[in-house]
């Protein structure tokens, strides 16, 4: 990539924004939504609003990880091909290279650095729920006369995908014994759902984009406001360049992807079954990181390619208390774990095999949807959906805020805390961190570690 096509500082400064998401994601999938939106957007304005809306509702319809799809989407909008590729493996590797390094670290050390991180992370993920609620406060804030009509689709939507966790909180702070008869969707489901309810009202209103809004669509996507400077023109989102773009960058992470696969065959006796599988897991997992957990059951523990007893009670904690995409972490895991008996060296180049083949997979699978997204972009059908998607992607985020809660009250009950105090303390940091956040220009990081630190400390001394 040369000066002409990408200036270096917008490269170099893309690249910092996914790190520090990288290192900074707590909660995984769709919890880094408002930390992107923060870092890309916000803080360095390598993307505009509108752009950020489309990755996001692609990131959401296609299988894979979602902090890992939203970097490749941004580095191949804003640099081609190989920003997209450095982008997307460096948003996952802090993440994976932690969680391989502590299932290294736990046969020395034992269970006892597994737990230490479930303890700093009760801390941490009130941070990110800070975060969460100022990304939907934000959301609400602009809506303008449409409201009302957001937060009736953000309750729905989050009701729908964690009605059972929601309920199961509420009845955990108050002591009833409530419960949620009604079944639940998906992330996924929830997204075509609601791309279906979009589509039929477009279709039966008979408006054009416009008119679906009192102000004109740039005025909420503002396409026509001239980038910042940064290609020479000729890969234009949305047009025949960005086409092209978007094609190389899938080639590129379609042989990404071979590589991994490679190395399997080369360093596994099962490599090609066992490469195949972490592929085929990747592109079929949709729902968010946690459901992964699910997929990786049945593809690898039941394969026989991870030992049941070291997935649940080191890998899969391990993952979940470290930040970044889970599924990544995850299939990290894994590859360590099946090359471990032929040795360390093994085992660390079959966990970088994993990170390739997941990543490679689900990119070379989602920037086409985004190509093709982007070349229509002002149909009016695809302008109410920049309008209403929003408050489901709300929706969303209000569910995973319940999931934190719940694994958070979790491992508080692990290190002897009832659930009730342990939530109750976290909603009053969570209360504190955010009048910080709105009236001081405490550093994000600083908060992140000292909220960490406390709850550490404190369940230590419990």
């Amino acid at each position: 990539m040369t000066a002409h096509e990408t200036p270096p500082g917008r490269a170099s400064s893309l690249l910092a924004a996914v790190f520090t998401v990288g290192v900074a994601g707590f909660g995984g999938g769709s919890a880094l939504i408002p930390i992107f939106d923060s870092e890309v957007v916000a803080k360095r304005g390598l993307l505009r609003p509108g752009q950020f809306l489309r990755h996001t509702v692609v990131a959401n319809l296609t299988p894979g990880a979602l902090p890992v799809k939203l970097a490749a989407a941004a580095g191949v909008t804003v640099g081609g091909w190989q920003l997209s590729v450095l982008a997307a493996l460096l948003v996952a590797l802090p993440g994976a290279l932690a969680t391989v390094g502590l299932l290294a670290l736990a046969d020395a050390l034992g269970p006892d650095a597994v737990r230490l991180i479930s303890y700093a992370s009760v801390g941490i993920t009130a941070f990110i729920v800070v975060l969460l609620i100022g990304y939907i406060t934000k959301v609400h804030v602009q809506a303008g006369p449409r409201l009302a009509a957001y937060g009736v689709i953000t309750l729905v939507s989050a009701l729908a995908v964690g009605g059972h966790e929601i309920v199961t909180l509420v009845s955990r702070l108050t002591g009833l014994a409530w419960e949620w008869p009604l079944p639940r969707l998906n992330a996924l489901q929830l997204i075509l759902v609601s791309l279906a309810l979009i589509v039929a009202w477009s279709l039966w209103s008979g408006r054009r984009g416009a008119r679906t809004h009192p102000d004109p669509p740039s005025g909420s996507e503002p396409e026509q406001t001239p980038p910042a400077p940064a290609a020479s023109g000729k890969t234009t989102a949305g047009g025949t360049g960005f086409g092209r773009t978007v094609a190389r960058a899938t080639a590129a992470w379609i042989m990404v992807a071979l590589v991994g696969f490679g190395l399997f065959m080369a360093l596994h006796p099962e490599g090609a079954e066992l490469g195949g599988l972490l592929a085929a897991s990747s592109v079929s997992s949709f729902g968010g990181g946690e459901a992964y957990v699910g997929v990786a059951d049945g593809f690898f523990v039941r394969a026989g390619f991870a030992d049941r007893t070291l997935f649940y009670t080191q890998l899969v904690p391990i993952a979940n208390a470290l930040p970044g995409p889970i599924l990544v972490k995850i299939a990290a895991g894994i590859g360590y774990l099946a090359g471990l008996p032929a040795g360390p060296a093994a085992a660390w180049a079959l966990a970088a095999a994993a990170c390739l083949a997941t990543i490679g997979a689900c990119c070379a699978v989602a920037l086409p949807v985004l190509g093709t997204y982007e070349r229509m972009k002002n149909h009016p059908i695809v302008v109410n959906i920049g309008h209403y998607i929003l408050p489901v992607i709300c929706g969303l985020l209000v569910s995973v805020c319940a999931t934190m809660f719940h694994v958070s009250a979790d491992v508080g009950e692990t290190a002897g805390v009832p659930a009730l105090p342990l939530l109750a303390t976290m909603l009053a940091a969570i209360t504190l961190m955010t009048w910080l956040h709105l009236r001081t220009r405490v550093p994000d990081l600083l908060m992140l570690v000292v909220a960490g630190g406390a709850s550490l400390a404190l369940l230590l001394a419990a």
